[in-house]
């Protein structure tokens, strides 16, 4: 499914998004490699109207002089739901550093998000020991299975400046202690997605979300790094999907998401 790459005119400036597909709206917060169409987008697609903002500095777009943190880029993803979604909440999903993303715009603006999905989410890795983290780990392992993310790998100039965003932004941060300090006033309902085989957010991190959220579950898929949504699309789709639909009725254990 192609999709369209349109403008919307905030408060803070212009930020471009991509869109596609039919149905209730899904906000789709990205990772820091940027605005990938990813498999698993492709196939929420089919059943949900993807809004994805560019963030700014990443895919080749410029930054933005009052967009400096996390938590602004939270500000202006909420601005972006009333200015292009409509004045009702919306169901979230963030991956990576798109899911701490998420988690401050759930914080910060809790009556624009409904239910909230997030796939190996960045900066909450209590407990975790930053002398036990790899870096080869985080710049390789990535993929299970490199060669589903050919096709999506950006130019070398728009990577360049996706890393650059990414580390305005102050990335990569294992424990954002704001951000930790304020996950128990989260009600939304939230899903953590990782994968079995993710060798760059450490088990901790989905761990304590889902004991320190309010209304916060977690599940893994076999055979997936940290890209779950590249990795095992099909099984990330059946499981998000459902989430989605059913919310505060969701169970994890249930046959149908197999």
């Amino acid at each position: 499914m192609s999709y369209e790459t349109k403008t919307a005119t905030l408060a803070k400036g212009a930020l471009t998004y991509l869109v596609a597909g039919e149905g209730e709206p899904l906000l789709v917060l990205h990772t820091s490699g940027g605005p990938l169409w990813t498999p698993l987008i492709e196939k929420l697609a089919t059943t949900r109207r993807i809004f994805m903002p560019v963030l700014p500095g990443f895919g080749g777009t410029a930054m933005l002089d009052s967009v400096a943190s996390v938590t602004d880029l939270a500000d202006l993803a909420a601005d972006f739901i009333t200015t292009e979604i409509g004045a009702d909440p919306v169901d979230l999903f963030g991956g990576s550093f798109g899911g701490r993303v998420a988690l401050y715009l759930a914080v910060r603006h809790p009556d624009r998000v409904t239910d909230v999905v997030l796939e190996a989410p960045a900066g909450v890795a209590v407990g975790a020991d930053p002398a036990a983290q790899d870096p080869q780990a985080a710049r390789t392992g990535l993929f299970a299975y490199p060669d589903k993310a050919r096709h999506l790998a950006p130019t070398p100039e728009i990577a360049q400046g996706n890393s650059a965003a990414f580390r305005a932004y102050g990335g990569p941060v294992l424990v954002d202690e704001e951000l930790v300090a304020l996950l128990p006033g989260i009600a939304a309902p939230v899903l953590v997605i990782m994968g079995t085989l993710d060798r760059v957010t450490p088990p901790q991190a989905g761990h304590y979300l889902a004991t320190t959220l309010p209304n916060g579950k977690l599940t893994y898929v076999y055979d997936a790094a940290h890209a779950v949504q590249v990795d095992q699309a099909e099984a990330m789709f059946r499981v998000t999907r459902h989430f989605l639909d059913k919310g505060a009725a969701f169970i994890v254990a249930s046959r149908e998401y197999c």
